[in-house]
């Protein structure tokens, strides 16, 4: 079973509830989307490993689950098909939350899908800070070339599917659809504050 994971969303408070509503689902479906790539890249691999031929298709999202995404046609899925995939074990869940400015949001859940988050998150803080990197067009192109590259979660998955015969065609539908395009979704709730930087948090007990 998955790792489980705990995140702390930092970001300011007293905030328009419409703001808030939009940014947990996003949330959510950013964090639902990782965990569907994941799952359709390890069915590659069980794929490979049960009937003993190299990879190859023309079009991964036939590796989705047949639950909630019926055909190629359907693609790309909505955020609710997507959360059909998702098993209730599985389900992001807020822990706590701090409502003050600054405050934060605590959520638990997956721990890859949780980490790709942090890390994309928080790149993106740092990167901010630079005024040439916000004015730049190249800045949104960068930083998922990063998270492709850099990312655990990601890099060795895409580096499986590429072993078992997939090109950068064909791995472009999942990760435009269920990772960059989710992610990026996050980018006006940290441009608002909403979202600052995250942090995988002390819990009572942990040592120093």
């Amino acid at each position: 079973m998955p790792e489980q994971g705990h995140i702390r969303v930092h970001g300011h408070g007293e905030i328009e509830v419409e703001l808030i509503v939009s940014y947990l689902a996003d949330l959510r479906h950013a964090y639902n989307s990782i965990l569907v790539f994941e799952s359709a890249m390890d069915g590659l691999s069980r794929s490979y490993r049960d009937f003993g031929y190299p990879f190859y298709y023309g079009n991964l999202a036939f590796h989705l689950p047949r639950r909630g995404i019926r055909a190629a046609r359907d693609w790309p899925s909505t955020p609710e098909e997507v959360a059909s995939l998702v098993p209730n074990v599985e389900q992001l869940v807020l822990a706590g939350v701090r409502l003050q400015s600054p405050g934060f949001w605590d959520f638990v859940g997956k721990l890859n899908p949780l980490e790709v988050i942090r890390l994309y998150l928080n790149d993106r803080h740092e990167r901010r800070k630079d005024r040439e990197y916000r004015e730049s067009a190249e800045a949104r192109k960068l930083t998922l070339e990063n998270l492709k590259l850099e990312n655990e979660v990601i890099a060795s998955r895409i580096q499986l599917a590429k072993e078992l015969g997939a090109t950068e065609r064909d791995l472009a539908p999942l990760l435009n659809e269920l990772v960059f395009r989710p992610l990026t979704g996050l980018d006006r709730h940290q441009d608002k504050g909403v979202i600052e930087n995250v942090e995988v948090p002390r819990l009572p007990g942990q040592g120093q």
